[in-house]
């Protein structure tokens, strides 16, 4: 796995953790954003694995989707 991978990983995993803590104080709006994010972070790290690389947030979506 490549290094950026790895680490849009790591930032998905971080991801997951905040949403949790926020379900835990019953926040689960901002859990939400949360976890977005983190699927975000993993279709990133997936198509980067791929060898595709994107500058913006529209264009990691419409690659995936």
């Amino acid at each position: 796995m490549k290094e950026f991978s790895s680490k849009l990983l790591v930032k998905a995993l971080d991801s997951i953790e905040g949403a949790e803590a926020l379900l835990e104080i019953d926040k689960a709006e901002f859990a939400a954003g949360r976890a977005y994010y983190a699927m975000f972070y993993a279709a990133e790290a997936l198509l980067y694995e791929k060898g595709l690389q994107f500058s913006q947030h529209g264009q990691v979506i419409a690659a995936y989707g």
